[in-house]
C-alpha cells in the first residue's frame, strides 16, 4: 500500500529520543517512525537533508480580535498565516470581540466558525472570568470543550473600564478556583499576575517625573508586583485543588515562588517568552516594546534561562497580541497599548539562543514548544509529539540557516517587530498539518485555511 507522506534522511526528534530516519504518513496521522530503508513508498516523499523532524509548535498565549468580530476574522486568517510559516501547528487563543462581561459562550462558539473558516493552523480558546455571569457559565464552557480560563488581576477599576472589563479581587479568584477544581483535568485557572495597587503608585511617580522612556514603564511594574499575585493564586490553588497556569513569567522573583509552590504541594505550571529570555529593559524598540509585564533586567533574564534549563519552566509561548506602529508611537509607553506580535518568532529564537547556544538539548525545546501544551490540555499524544497515532503535525527544521528577523519575512499583519533586524540561526522549512503540506520556505502553499478545534482526548468531570 502507498502511503500519502514520507518523510526521510532526518534527525527525528520523538518521545524516546532522536533518531536518525524519518516518518510515515497515512490518513493524516502519523503510521510509523523508523530507519530509512524500513519506510514504505509514498504519494509524496520528502527529504529532509539531515535537518530536524519535530512535532509542530503549539503556541498557548496567541490574542486574537481585540474589540470587533471583523478584526478576528482578519486577525485569524494573518496571524494563522505568520504562525504557520514559522512552524506553529495549533494556537489557543483570547478573543475579545462584544461586550467583555457579558455572557460569552455565544462569542466563543463563533469564534469556532470563524476559526474553521479561516485559520491555518488548528486552535483551541481560553475563557476569560472578569464578571458574576462568567461564573455562572463555566459549566457551559467546559461541556463546548473550554477547559481554560483566565484571571486579569492586574487592573484597577479604572484601567478595567479602558479595557472594557471589570476589576476582580482574590476573593472572585478564589470562588472560580473553587468551581473550577471541581472538574478535574485538563480544566485550569490561568492567571495574570501583577499587583496594580502598587503599579499604580509606581506608575505616578515616574509619570509626575516626566518619564516617559521605556525603562520608566519596566520601574513601574517591578518583579516583586508579578511575584505577589503569583503566590497568592498558588496558595488559593494550593488549598482549593485548582491546577494554576501562571501566565508570561518575567521575574527572578515569580521563578523562586513557582519553586517554592511546587514544594508545597501546588499543581502550578509557569509560561514565559521569547521576549524575556532575549531582550531586556535596555532595549532599542522603545515605546513598541511596550507590555505587561514589561521587559526587565539581565539578572531576571539569566533566572528565567536557568528554569527553562532545569524543568521549572513549563512553556515557551509568545502571547502574541496584534498591533500596529502608529497606535504605540501615538500613545507612549503611558497610553494604554501594551502587546506584542512574536508567533513567529518562537523557534528561530529558541533554536538560536537555546538550542545552538547549549543551554538547552532540541529534546528539552521540544518539550517547552509542544509536548508540554498537549500534556496540559489533555491532548496528547494526539498532539505534541510524533508517534505512531498522533496527527501528522510535522515540521522540518534546518538548525544551520541563517537569517535575520523582519516585520517583511514574519508575515503578521502587525507593520513592526521588536525583533527587527535580529541574527539567528535555525529555521522552519516546511510545516505540514495533518500531513498536509502548508508552509515551506517562509511562504504559506495552502490554498485555504481548514483548522480544526481542539478538544481534550476525554471529557472533564461533571462538577460535584
Amino acid at each position: 500500500m502507498t502511503e500519502d507522506l514520507v518523510i526521510k534522511n532526518g534527525l527525528v526528534v520523538t518521545p524516546q529520543g532522536v533518531i536518525y530516519g524519518g516518518v510515515a504518513v497515512r490518513h493524516e496521522r502519523i503510521l510509523q517512525i523508523g530507519a530509512d530503508e524500513l519506510l514504505p513508498k509514498a504519494k509524496l516523499e520528502i527529504d529532509a537533508e539531515g535537518a530536524y523532524v519535530l512535532p509542530g509548535i503549539i503556541d498557548p498565549h496567541v490574542h486574537i480580535g481585540q474589540t470587533k468580530e471583523e478584526g478576528a476574522v482578519s486577525a485569524f486568517r494573518s496571524e494563522s498565516r505568520s504562525a504557520v510559516i514559522s512552524g506553529v501547528t495549533s494556537f489557543m487563543i483570547y478573543v475579545r470581540f462584544g461586550n467583555a462581561l457579558e455572557r460569552r459562550l455565544p462569542v466563543y462558539q463563533r469564534c469556532k466558525i470563524v476559526g474553521r473558516e479561516q485559520s491555518f493552523v488548528d486552535f483551541k480558546i481560553h475563557a476569560y472570568l472578569v464578571s458574576e455571569t462568567h461564573l455562572e457559565e463555566i459549566d457551559d464552557l467546559v461541556k463546548e470543550g473550554i477547559t481554560s480560563a483566565k484571571l486579569m488581576l492586574g487592573y484597577r477599576e479604572d484601567e478595567a473600564k479602558r479595557a472594557g472589563l471589570r476589576a476582580i479581587d482574590l476573593g472572585f479568584a478564589f470562588r472560580a478556583m473553587e468551581k473550577l477544581a471541581s472538574y478535574g483535568p485538563p480544566v485550569l485557572i490561568q492567571v495574570h499576575c501583577e499587583q496594580p495597587d502598587i503599579i499604580g503608585v509606581m506608575a505616578e511617580r515616574l509619570m509626575s517625573q516626566g518619564r516617559t522612556d521605556y525603562p520608566a514603564w519596566s520601574e513601574s511594574r517591578p518583579g516583586f508586583c508579578e511575584a505577589i499575585h503569583a503566590f497568592s493564586v498558588g496558595l488559593i490553588g494550593l488549598k482549593t485543588s485548582c491546577p494554576v497556569y501562571i501566565v508570561h513569567v518575567s521575574a527572578k522573583e515569580t521563578v523562586d515562588v513557582i519553586r517554592y509552590l511546587r514544594q508545597a504541594g501546588a499543581k502550578i505550571y509557569a509560561e514565559t517568552c521569547p521576549h524575556y529570555l532575549t531582550l531586556t529593559k535596555d532595549t532599542s524598540a522603545g515605546v513598541l516594546a511596550t507590555m505587561a509585564p514589561p521587559l526587565r533586567e539581565e539578572v531576571d533574564t539569566q533566572s528565567l534561562w536557568q528554569a527553562v534549563s532545569d524543568g521549572s519552566m513549563d512553556i515557551i509561548a509568545s502571547d502574541h497580541v496584534l498591533r500596529s506602529r502608529r497606535e504605540k508611537e501615538e500613545v507612549g509607553i503611558w497610553g494604554g497599548f501594551p502587546g506584542v506580535g512574536g508567533v513567529g518568532a518562537i523557534l528561530p529564537l529558541m533554536m538560536t539562543e537555546g538550542v545552538n547556544k547549549g543551554r538547552i538539548t532540541i529534546e528539552q525545546m521540544v518539550k517547552l514548544t509542544s509536548e508540554n501544551a498537549a500534556r496540559i490540555w489533555g491532548m496528547y499524544p494526539k498532539k505534541g509529539a510524533l508517534s505512531p497515532g498522533s496527527d501528522a503535525d510535522i515540521i522540518i527544521v534546518d538548525p544551520h540557516k541563517e537569517w535575520v528577523l523582519s516585520a517583511e519575512n514574519l508575515k503578521s499583519a502587525s507593520d513592526y517587530t521588536i525583533f527587527e533586524g535580529r541574527k539567528v540561526k535555525g529555521k522552519v522549512i516546511k510545516t505540514f498539518i495533518r500531513g498536509k503540506l502548508v508552509a515551506e520556505n517562509g511562504e504559506l502553499v495552502a490554498r485555504e485555511p481548514f483548522g480544526q478545534y481542539l478538544y481534550p482526548l476525554s471529557r472533564p468531570l461533571s462538577p460535584g
